[in-house]
């Protein structure tokens, strides 16, 4: 899952690079109209404030689903321990400290997510020029990381609880 995030990130904040490539090879193929393209023709996915105000907002959600899958084996592991019957009281205590961890998580990437649809919501409120699929991807990213994390929240407390 880390990976297939990095590389929806990746896709997100690099462009899509191999979109000409084959815009041009299916043109060949169907023998169209030759069209210049003059630097002027391009224009930025977003300003540069935009840009780094958005990305921090992604590098946020990333990190804390970094973290959270650096980690959630070995808290998995811990809370089912502890939901087992006869658990010491230690390994209740220490399962309950992992639960907080997650809890920090789930805030992390719930603030990321506020974060972010606030900033898309000022962005399209505004007369600036952007991507809309790219800041579609960015939403859709920090939303995933939200949602896995709240789920996870949700299961370990239920597991607890049934203890």
């Amino acid at each position: 899952m880390k990976f297939i995030r990095l590389f929806v990130l990746l896709l997100v904040t690099c462009g899509f690079a191999g979109h000409s490539a084959i815009a041009e090879e299916a043109d060949t193929v169907a023998r169209k109209k030759i069209v210049e393209l003059l630097p002027e023709d391009f224009q930025p996915a977003f300003t540069k404030e935009t840009v780094i105000k958005l990305n921090a907002i992604v590098r946020r959600s990333f990190d804390a689903i970094n973290e959270y899958d650096d980690n959630i084996k070995k808290i998995r592991t811990v809370v089912a321990e502890s939901a087992k019957s006869g658990a010491s009281k230690e390994s209740m205590e220490m399962a309950q400290q992992k639960l907080a961890h997650v809890k920090m998580l789930n805030e992390k990437s719930k603030a990321a997510l506020k974060d972010m649809m606030a900033a898309a919501t000022e962005l399209r409120n505004s007369d600036e020029i952007y991507n809309k699929a790219i800041l579609a991807g960015m939403i859709d990213f920090v939303e995933d990381v939200e949602r896995e994390i709240s789920a996870q929240q949700n299961k370990l407390e239920k597991m607890l609880s049934e203890v």
